[in-house]
């Protein structure tokens, strides 16, 4: 069978970009483009409709503040920290999170595309609910996430740490977990129909279907 093409669109990025400060962002009226961050704190969006368009992140927190609703367009995130944020109802459109920190981060609710986030901590992340089209885990740690409810189109998870994952009423048809590892992870059987899995991780569904499995 032919593998399937990578579709997921890359940031377009300007080859340069004017630092800002956070402090910068309140003199732009809510739109700010080809902007660079780096190295300092960013501390929330005050329920401001901000949108981000062809911009870099570079060192910057968003530890334990709030950005609901706030739109990113054509986003580069570099070695960021979103530890415990507030992310309801964000959206990201042809974005990279690459080598940050979401422990606990709070992304309900959002719309998201063509978003790849690459060696990353993740876990006790919350997606309930959000809308993913052609978004990829690379090299992830998942552990305890939350994808309840969610939307897939063209979602990858590669060689990403899932145990204790949930993906109840999510439909999986065409996610390949097969290079991802866990002991547990939370589904609902009717929509686990398609996922492509390992020979180990069939396994483990044949037990939560309730068949016992003879090894010889």
């Amino acid at each position: 069978m032919a593998e399937k093409k990578d579709k997921r669109m890359k940031p377009k990025l300007s080859m340069e970009h004017e630092l800002l400060r956070p402090s910068d962002i309140w003199m732009r009226e809510r739109f700010i483009e080809q902007a660079r961050f780096e190295g300092g704190v960013m501390t929330g969006a005050d329920e401001e409709r901000l949108v981000f368009d062809n911009c870099v992140f570079k060192d910057m927190s968003f530890a334990n503040s709030d950005w609901r609703g706030v739109e990113f367009v054509d986003v580069l995130f570099q070695t960021c920290d979103f530890s415990n944020v507030q992310m309801e109802n964000v959206m990201f459109h042809r974005c990279e999170i690459v080598n940050s920190k979401l422990t606990g981060a709070d992304l309900a609710n959002s719309n998201v595309g063509h978003l790849l986030v690459k060696d990353s901590d993740a876990r006790y992340a919350n997606f309930n609910f959000s809308e993913m089209k052609e978004v990829e885990f690379t090299d992830c740690n998942l552990m305890d996430s939350d994808f309840y409810e969610c939307k897939f189109n063209q979602v990858r998870f590669e060689k990403c740490k899932l145990d204790n994952a949930n993906f109840s009423e999510t439909d999986l048809d065409g996610v390949d977990l097969s290079s991802s590892t866990y002991e547990h992870i939370e589904v609902t059987i009717p929509k686990i129909a398609g996922c492509i899995v390992s020979i180990e991780q069939a396994l483990g569904f044949a037990r939560a279907l309730g068949l016992t499995v003879k090894e010889e």
